[in-house]
């Protein structure tokens, strides 16, 4: 599955669908019970960091000083 780019700057003409870019079908994070074993094995947390948290099957995101489960990510 293709990602569909529009291009407004020729006029909305062009219907051909991107080629694939590499994207990866599936998506992998590093798994842990939760946010202070993330830290016991990575160190102190950085805005961006994730993982895959298996207690609640949520990932979590590591944003302006807390663990969120829905962020936005601004690497």
């Amino acid at each position: 599955m293709g990602i569909r780019i529009f291009d407004f700057s020729d006029g909305f003409t062009s219907s051909t669908a991107p080629a694939n870019e590499g994207v990866p079908d599936t998506i992998k994070f590093a798994s842990y019970v939760d946010d202070a074993a993330y830290v016991t094995a990575n160190g102190a947390a950085e805005n961006s960091d994730t993982y895959y948290n298996t207690t609640t099957n949520k990932v979590r995101i590591y944003e302006n000083g807390a663990w969120v489960e829905n962020a936005s990510f601004n690497a």
